[in-house]
């Protein structure tokens, strides 16, 4: 079940030579040393570029930019010690700004671009930086958080414009007279970059906020080497390999493989700008390896059973259903250690096209490894993806921990569920209330402005208190069971995962998207059900005579709503009595990114939820 169609562009079509081994990060000390040999070893392979090729540069190309941005923010006043704010898209400036202070000695934090005013000034206030780089489609927030919500910053920089507005107290650049900006007198760039050391911050990441209000976590050069380092357990692949740089790089696990991986290894990233065209972006860019979150899976589910719903020739729609059926059933033969009928095994490899074909549909027909976490991950739906031969692997991190503590390594014997076991210089034990904890070199130098915060996560003895409830099996992998805080206590006393509950329902069916369960101190659970944009649209398909009903009309219709009911029953068929939601509320209007209810890194703000929807939960208990 390993066959893939790999469609990345040749080595030598990028530049790079070819097969190169995995350089081992360990033996390396800082990111700008990584950087500098890469750039030795593949001075004219593409390294980063936009989509339609009008930014497309080699590693040499992008040294002597990094080296030219560097002196400019030495004019500044940028050294050892302080921290670059970059509000930016993703795009290869932000990346070569981001080196640009690692080489100075200098920290960074990369600012979600979702985030309100009053969340930019706070972001960007307690990380201590006094220069912040942004563009125009952001510019106007960041001076909202300069002007009305106290932001005190000495510069703003601002890319693609001529010239930038004057702000109050605030001098301002544009990104040309950036690139302009002559070094400091005396100013030794090798000499700068050479004293950094692997002890320094390299970049400050605030977690999503899903409770209280974020925390800076502070991760080394040497943290950050370490997890690189990681993923060469996971899955060596050599360099040359074209990558996406798609989710927000304010995320680590975006940070590590777009951005640490490629630095020290040498891959090709493409950038995407924008998060609504990322589905086209996997189809044009097709990469090597991805880091997903459970929703983005689901979201490609989705995505493949609308195609196959579209398909108008009945025969090649059964065909389709089948790979994946097959699919799953031949996985479930190897977790269990069957062996597969040789009838089955030839159906299997006669309908290895249609596989291909449907993981083409959302661009991951050239993925050699793909890790997925984040959250809760359903095994149906890891069944779904591995059925139809995609190299996934759940891996258990946080951002404190510097993304990845259990890499799901491609080698070892895989049980659906699990990851890891911990990655090699790291400890994992569950403490005796089944808190999973972590100890070793990934760990982060504590939450900026906080060290009360910092003493609550990391105890005397070195271990991080994750927050999260897990189980090992015998191979020594790790289940994440829920959130410590996120439990479901019933007026029982029963401890029930919300998380298992709302995966069930999203994958029970197309028409909900987003489920939030609840029944904290209740006699019974309910659910909030967000409808699916793409599943409504199918739903209209399939019954034209609701196209007279808007979307909130078409939530009232007695027909549309059996079809929930359907789905929720699916559910619960697979749901302990306890678990089973017995009344639910639908929303129609879809939950954004970035918003009320949903992170910028596209987790669920389950507090805010809760508290915004009191009263609507509250009525389903009445």
């Amino acid at each position: 079940m390993n066959e893939r169609h790999v469609v990345n562009e040749s080595l030598q079509a990028l530049g790079y030579p070819e097969q190169r081994p995995f350089r081992r990060t360990l033996d390396m000390t800082t990111l700008p040393e990584a950087f500098h040999l890469t750039v030795e070893a593949y001075p004219h392979a593409v390294a980063l570029r936009t989509e339609d090729d009008s930014l497309r540069l080699s590693w040499s190309e992008a040294a002597d930019l990094v080296e030219v941005l560097a002196g400019a923010l030495a004019a500044l006043g940028t050294g050892r010690g302080d921290t670059l704010a970059l509000l930016l898209t993703n795009r290869p400036e932000h990346q070569l700004l981001d080196l640009a202070a690692l080489h100075l000695g200098a920290a960074t934090t990369s600012v979600y671009s979702t985030l309100p005013p009053v969340d930019l000034a706070y972001n960007i206030g307690d990380s201590g930086s006094r220069v912040v780089v942004t563009e125009p489609s952001l510019e106007a927030g960041l001076r909202e958080a300069i002007t009305h919500h106290g932001l005190s910053v000495d510069h703003v920089i601002v890319l693609d414009h001529a010239q930038v507005e004057a702000l109050e107290g605030v001098r301002t650049h544009t990104y040309g007279e950036l690139l302009l900006r002559p070094a400091p007198e005396g100013f030794d760039f090798a000499r700068t970059w050479r004293a950094v050391s692997p002890d320094d911050v390299a970049t400050v990441i605030y977690t999503s906020g899903t409770t209280d209000l974020p925390k800076g976590v502070e991760l080394q050069h040497s943290a950050i080497l370490h997890t690189v380092d990681t993923y060469h357990e996971a899955a060596p692949l050599a360099a040359g390999r074209r990558l996406l740089s798609g989710m927000p790089m304010a995320h680590v696990g975006e940070r590590i493989i777009s951005y640490y991986l490629a630095v020290t290894q040498g891959h090709c990233v493409t950038f995407c700008p924008d998060l609504r065209q990322l589905n086209n972006m996997y189809l044009r860019v097709r990469p090597a390896m991805i880091f997903l979150v459970p929703r983005s899976l689901e979201r490609f589910r989705s995505l493949i059973e609308a195609y196959i719903d579209a398909q108008p020739d009945e025969e090649r729609r059964a065909r389709l259903r089948r790979a994946g059926a097959l699919g799953e059933q031949l996985t479930d033969a190897e977790q269990a250690g069957s062996a597969v009928p040789a009838e089955l095994r030839r159906e299997w490899e006669e309908l290895a096209p249609e596989r291909t074909d449907l993981l083409a549909v959302v661009g991951l027909d050239a993925v050699e490894y793909a890790v997925v976490g984040g959250a809760y991950v359903d095994v149906d739906l890891l069944r779904y993806f591995l059925g139809l031969g995609l190299p996934v692997r759940e891996g258990y991190g946080s951002t404190e921990c510097c993304a990845l503590a259990t890499p799901g390594r491609l080698s070892d014997e895989y049980r659906i569920g699990y990851a890891g076991p911990v990655a090699t210089g790291m400890e994992l034990r569950i403490a005796e209330d089944g808190e999973i904890l972590l100890r070793g070199p990934r760990l982060m130098r504590g939450y900026r402005n906080k060290p009360e915060a910092t003493r609550d996560a990391i105890d005397a003895d070195g271990w991080l208190h994750t927050g999260d409830i897990g189980v090992l099996n015998e191979l020594g992998q790790l289940k994440m069971v829920d959130r410590k805080k996120d439990l479901i206590i019933n007026t029982n006393g029963k401890n029930i995962s919300p998380v298992r509950i709302e995966s069930r329902i999203v994958l029970a069916g197309s028409l909900v998207g987003t489920a939030v369960a609840t029944g904290d101190s209740r006699a019974y659970v309910s659910a909030l059900l967000v409808a699916s944009p793409e599943g409504v649209a199918g739903y209209r398909r399939a019954h034209p005579e609701t196209a007279g009903l808007d979307d909130e009309a078409l939530g009232g219709d007695e027909g549309f709503r059996a079809a929930v009911q359907r789905q929720v029953d699916a559910a619960n068929k697979a749901l302990a009595a306890v678990e089973q939601i017995k009344t639910w509320t639908l929303i129609m209007t879809p939950w954004e990114v970035g918003g009320h209810e949903i992170t910028a890194s596209n987790k669920l703000k389950r507090r805010a939820v809760l508290t915004r929807y009191a009263s609507t939960i509250d009525a389903m208990y009445q």
